[in-house]
């Protein structure tokens, strides 16, 4: 079963993209910066491990011991290899970059990283992941049932998008199987399937569960039904943009049985590129900027509703896209 935040106190916000060249870890940096620039107690965490990248977002060198040392027990606790950065309340967990080939982590030691990470003292943790969706990238972005989805409106990355959270949902199911049971072997008969036989659904995989253990199936069920993840939109370019959100919310319930909180829409801003090659935060680099307001406005929405799912959530992301646009740009 996926665990939510063990302490009230703290929110996991893991950050995943179906693809990369999105914008993930700059929206995760500059998220963190305007979260505690905004009071909060913030750790951004590199987990984009074989790919770390975030120390950049955030104007640091690459020479901090990290995630990488502490899964080859160089250190005893995440706590000491914890940042400062050039924002109050704000600290940074290096990945990997100091302990190469460090990608494929056994089980034994993603899950005492999973423990570890809960036990952060922060407000917020934001767990920066990398693109695509290999098993640990899905079992960390299932740390928490509301996890943050970054797209563009670009059809490759909507597929993507959809791609990852089947595979999330797939992953789920695969965990709560029994290994070398009759069960796990029906599973994987499912996937299995040729194309002919038309798109694997959740219905039809739990379905087929069902009919052998519907007891097993019905906590499945239940279990995915806690997922909602949070879906932003970025690099925008008008309000249009945002009329894929109807046929994306169609897809996932059909197939997976799914529905997703439409979180926030980034304009597209030169700037964004720019503060990479500076290596500088956005706040800093380019502090009022349009993609800083963007990103602060994500910022109260973490702040004000993360805690609860949000109704209507379209149809509101799509007024207040239009209201943006016409004060900025008409």
């Amino acid at each position: 079963m996926a665990e939510q935040e063990t302490a009230k106190e703290m929110t996991i916000i893991p950050v995943a993209s179906g693809k990369g060249g999105v914008g993930k870890s700059v929206i995760t940096a500059n998220l963190s910066v305007s979260l505690a620039e905004k009071g909060c107690r913030v750790v951004a965490v590199d987990l984009d491990l074989g790919g770390s990248n975030l120390h950049t977002c955030l104007g640091l060198d690459n020479n901090n011991p990290g995630i990488g040392d502490y899964l080859r027990a160089h250190y005893g606790n995440l706590d000491e290899l914890l940042v400062d950065t050039y924002h109050p309340n704000l600290k940074f967990l290096a990945g990997d970059a100091r302990s190469p080939l460090m990608a494929n982590l056994h089980t034994a030691q993603k899950n005492k990283l999973m423990n570890h990470l809960r036990k952060l003292d922060a407000d917020y943790v934001l767990l920066d992941l990398g693109s695509g969706s290999a098993y640990n990238t899905l079992d960390f972005f299932a740390m928490s049932y509301n996890g943050l989805m970054v797209c563009t409106v670009e059809y490759t990355s909507l597929m993507n998008l959809l791609t990852f959270l089947k595979n999330l949902a797939l992953r789920r199911i695969e965990m709560q199987l029994p290994r070398n049971t009759f069960l796990r072997k029906s599973f994987q008969e499912c996937l299995n399937q040729p194309l002919t036989s038309g798109v694997i659904t959740l219905r039809k995989v739990l379905h087929t569960l069902a009919e052998i253990d519907k007891e097993t199936a019905e906590n499945i069920n239940r279990d995915w039904l806690n997922f909602r993840p949070r879906i932003v939109f970025n690099q925008g370019r008008k309000p249009d943009d945002l009329v894929v959100i109807d046929q994306i919310s169609e897809t996932l319930e059909r197939n997976l049985s799914l529905r997703c909180d439409y979180f926030g829409h980034l304009f597209f801003d030169p700037k964004a590129s720019e503060s990479l090659r500076r290596r500088e935060p956005l706040k800093s680099f380019a502090p009022d900027s349009y993609i800083v307001a963007d990103i602060d406005r994500l910022a109260n929405r973490v702040i004000r509703l993360w805690s609860q799912p949000l109704r209507n959530s379209a149809r509101l992301l799509k007024n207040n896209t239009v209201q943006v646009y016409e004060e900025r740009y008409l």
